[in-house]
This record gives C-alpha cells, sequence and structure tokens, in this order.
C-alpha cells in the first residue's frame, strides 16, 4: 500500500501519478518558472556566460558550459541559471495552455469575445509596466532621451509586432518578445478549441508533430529569407501549448517511469543534437513538470515560504513584464566582480527590487481601476 506522501506527491510504482492542478499550485509553478526567468535573465549577462539554446542551437554552448561547472564548481549556481534558466518561459506557455483550457473550452466563448476577455487581462499590466519602464529610465538616464529612442519600439513590443521586426523583438525591453507570441496563442486558441470540439485529441497529436516539422523545416526558411526567428512566433512553441491543452482535457493520468526516464535522456540528447533539440522543450515537461510539483510539496509546511510562493506566483506577470529593464545597473554593477558569490548576492537584491516595484505596480493597477469604477458608477 502507497504512503500517504507518496499519494500526495503523485508517485507510484508505475509511474508518476498527474492529478489537476490546483489554482494555488498553478501559482506555486509560476513562482518556481518565474524565478527562473529572472534568475536567467541576470546572470546571462555576466562574463564567462555560456550562452543558452532558446532561440537557436548551438553544441559549443553546452560544452561551454559544462567546461564552466568542471573548471569552477563554486559558479555552478550561476552557471545553471544562465544556460537553463530560460526554460521557466516553457512552463509559462504549458500554464498559459492549461488554464485558459479549463477555464473556457467547456463554454467556449465566441472568438471576439475571448480575445476582449484577453485583452481585458493582459493589457493593463503591460500598459502600467511600460509606463513604470519610461519612469525607471527616464530617472535613472534621460527623459527625453528615452522618449526619443524607445517609445516606437516598446509600442510595437506591446502590440506583438515587434516579433517581426528583427532589429525590434529585444528593444527596449529583451523578454517582451513573449508578449507578440502570447498573443498569437489567444488568436488562434479559440480555433483549436472548435477543431478538439469534432476530432478530440488527434488536434493535439497533429500540432505536436506540426510543431516539430515547421521547426524543423520553416524555420530554416524564415530565418535565412526574412532573417525572423520562429521561435519568436506561436509557431515555435506550438509543441509546449498542445501539452498543456491535453493535460488540461485529462485529470489522473499516469506518466510511466519509462517515459520521465526517456524524456530525460532526449532533453539531455537535446543539448547535443539539434534534431533532439527541437523536441526536447516537450520533453523537459514530462520530468520537470512532476519535479517542481513534488518540490511544492516540501516548501508548503514551511509558512513563510508558502506565503512567498504564493505572492510570487500572483505577481509573476508583472515580474516577467518589469525584470528585464530592472536589471540595469545592478548587472553592470556585478560585472566588475569575477566573484562567484558576487552573482548570486546581486542576483537576490535584483529579485528583491523586481518583486518590491511589482508590488508597487499591481498596488497602482488596482487604485486606477478602483477610482474608473467609483467614476462610472
Amino acid at each position: 500500500m502507497a504512503s500517504e506522501y507518496s499519494k500526495i506527491a503523485g508517485l507510484g510504482r508505475v509511474g508518476y501519478l498527474w492529478r489537476g492542478m490546483t489554482l494555488d499550485e498553478s501559482f506555486y509553478l509560476r513562482a518556481f518558472a518565474i524565478v527562473m526567468i529572472m534568475a536567467h535573465n541576470f546572470m546571462h549577462w555576466l562574463p564567462v556566460s555560456p550562452g543558452e539554446n532558446e532561440f537557436g542551437f548551438q553544441v559549443d554552448r553546452v560544452r561551454l558550459f559544462m567546461d564552466g561547472v568542471w573548471q569552477h564548481p563554486l559558479d555552478s549556481l550561476r552557471l545553471v541559471a544562465s544556460y537553463l534558466g530560460h526554460y521557466g518561459v516553457q512552463v509559462f506557455f504549458f500554464l498559459s495552455a492549461y488554464g485558459l483550457t479549463k477555464k473556457y473550452s467547456s463554454s467556449m466563448p465566441s472568438w471576439w469575445v475571448f480575445q476582449t476577455k484577453r485583452w481585458k487581462a493582459f493589457y493593463p499590466a503591460i500598459i502600467i509596466s511600460g509606463l513604470g519602464y519610461f519612469v525607471y529610465e527616464g530617472l535613472r538616464t534621460d527623459w527625453g532621451g528615452v522618449w526619443r529612442d524607445d517609445s516606437v519600439n516598446l509600442l510595437r513590443q506591446m502590440v506583438g509586432l515587434s516579433n517581426f521586426i528583427p532589429d525590434n523583438v529585444y528593444r527596449p525591453i529583451g523578454p517582451w518578445w513573449f508578449i507578440g507570441v502570447i498573443l498569437q496563442f489567444y488568436l488562434i486558441l479559440p480555433f483549436v478549441w472548435k477543431l478538439l470540439q469534432k476530432y478530440g485529441d488527434k488536434v493535439l497529436y497533429v500540432l505536436l508533430v506540426a510543431a516539430w516539422a515547421l521547426q524543423s523545416v520553416l524555420g530554416h526558411v524564415l530565418y535565412s529569407e526574412f532573417e525572423l526567428n520562429i521561435n519568436h512566433s506561436i509557431l515555435g512553441h506550438l509543441g509546449v501549448c498542445a501539452m498543456g491543452i491535453w493535460f488540461a482535457r485529462h485529470d489522473d493520468i499516469v506518466i510511466p517511469w519509462w517515459l520521465i526516464v526517456l524524456s530525460t535522456a532526449l532533453f539531455i540528447g537535446g543539448n547535443f543534437f539539434y534534431v533532439l533539440w527541437i523536441p526536447s522543450r516537450v520533453a523537459l515537461l514530462m520530468f520537470l513538470l512532476p519535479l517542481l510539483r513534488g518540490l511544492t510539496h516540501f516548501i508548503r509546511k514551511v509558512d513563510a515560504c508558502d506565503r512567498l510562493m504564493l505572492l510570487l506566483g500572483q505577481l509573476s506577470v508583472y515580474l516577467f513584464l518589469c525584470n528585464g529593464y530592472l536589471r540595469r545597473p545592478i548587472v553592470e554593477w556585478a560585472k566588475h566582480e569575477s566573484y562567484w558569490w558576487t552573482s548570486i548576492w546581486t542576483c537576490l537584491v535584483f529579485i528583491l527590487i523586481v518583486t518590491v516595484w511589482a508590488l508597487i505596480l499591481r498596488m497602482a493597477e488596482r487604485r486606477i481601476f478602483l477610482v474608473l469604477g467609483r467614476l462610472r458608477a
């Protein structure tokens, strides 16, 4: 008979039992993901970074990563965050697909109603974070220069156009490439739901295969002909989104241990071989999600950690939108210190600053909506 802990954690002799997530669990996973992302976005700017296979593949990057860990073991935390932390974005894509499917697919709204609901939920944070960027950069540098140099590029990022302009994808806020991709996901999701009603899970299997084919063939064409990266569009993330929808449609799923082991091996191989790198993000979820869900059961036993993780999960949108510009100037300070502990304490200070800033912006959003509600009344 399985122990109580095994039942809670989802562990069993046959495999890992995936149960539907509660809202608090989704906040926990968002917290893990955003910490990974913030640590990555900070650490990969520091000297002797191995780079990462996020938007493209180079086998030299994993070699640099392994050499760095071997030669400087005390610096392993920085190297791991720099090389692997970007996979937190894939957790976000999974959770977005999972959560929206749980929320809407049983009572599917029209395409336009769905879009307006998502815009109303997402854009207040984007607009306030964008204003926060101008305030922060204006105080830090020059108001006129920030407005003159960044206003048009920032507007393109906010509406998702920058993803189709190679020189504008990461300007002025690097992580905001995500906005264009998630907006594209919103555009296609209602159509996917309609197809699911007619054809069932076959649609998701087709999406998984299509994701591999598009990355393998179309990815090269887009880059060589138009200098566009397929991973700056939803086409590069269809597999992960399909996984999120599939898990949302199935509760109490047993993931066999052999599949978890195979997925782990596939992910490791994806660091060395391009043909395995393409499906490696989907493979990653097969063992990363059970691992993160298992960790939550340990963390929730400590009340302070429980509250902190829930707070980070609830703030995750603002943390994501703000961390890209708040890393300046602290990352510049960290670059001048070559000690391994410098990267750790400066990163922790950075995460603290971003969290405080996110709390301020969320409070501003609530106050604005409160005032608007009173005016309408």
